[in-house]
């Protein structure tokens, strides 16, 4: 397998952990928040909007622009 395919399964690997967790937060009583909970909780401070416009400006950067 190349570096290519290596960073593409490593990428998956990571959406489907995001998946399994928000299946976990909304479908069961784990203690887990669901994703929507966190990104309100990272957006009641000005750092944490800065945090994530550099979190979007990197995948945009990373993934829409090849």
């Amino acid at each position: 397998m190349s570096g290519h395919g290596i960073t593409v399964a490593g990428y998956l690997a990571l959406v489907a952990a995001g998946v399994v967790l928000e299946v976990a937060a909304t479908r069961t009583k784990a203690p887990v928040p669901s994703l929507s909970d966190v990104l309100t909780r990272i957006m009641r401070t000005r750092t944490g909007r800065v945090g994530v416009l550099v979190a979007w400006a990197w995948l945009g950067l990373h993934f829409f622009s090849q």
